[in-house]
């Protein structure tokens, strides 16, 4: 049986593919190697896919900004509550932003820093509300807060997003 599937296999290699492939490729070799043309063409050919094929891969990468958005959509989904404080309402430049009660002084915060507890540690975290300027306005420093966080992770938290708040509202 085996001389049999051995002279079988040299005469599918011999026979089927030798008398096509061998002739085709030193035809391909001797026009790539005597016309530069063809050779130049391969190559930005080559290169073109290459390129194509990067364009799509990294064009297909979420933004830092759309990774945030679903992080938030995951926590309001799936995030347990617990209450904490905010320690301090901050713009991104870094001057103080004060509650709306002083209306000499009307910034909307672009960055809370809150505090909670989840089994018995303390967790001091920040979040950027600068995209959710909306849901922070009229917001009180001296109010008790809620906080999102993920049970499993609970230092992955968050205050507000697009459809839920833990701030209490004036």
């Amino acid at each position: 049986m085996i001389p049999t599937l051995r002279h079988a296999a040299h005469f599918f290699n011999a026979k089927l593919w030798k008398p096509f492939i061998v002739p085709a490729w030193r035809a391909a070799a001797h026009a790539v190697i005597y016309h530069p043309r063809i050779m130049a063409s391969i190559v930005g050919g080559c290169i073109a896919i290459t390129a194509g094929i990067w364009w799509f891969v990294v064009s297909r990468r979420p933004t830092a900004e759309e990774l945030e958005r679903r992080r938030r959509e995951h926590l309001t989904a799936h995030g347990r509550i617990t209450d904490g404080f905010i320690l301090e309402a901050r713009t991104l430049d870094g001057r103080d932003s004060f509650p709306m009660e002083n209306a000499s002084r009307e910034h909307t915060p672009e960055v809370l820093v809150y505090s909670y507890r989840v089994a018995g540690l303390t967790y001091n975290c920040a979040q950027d509300v600068s995209m959710l300027a909306e849901q922070v306005r009229g917001y009180r420093l001296d109010q008790p807060i809620s906080v999102r966080y993920d049970p499993r992770h609970p230092g992955n938290s968050i205050l507000v997003s697009e459809t839920w708040s833990g701030l209490w509202q004036r």
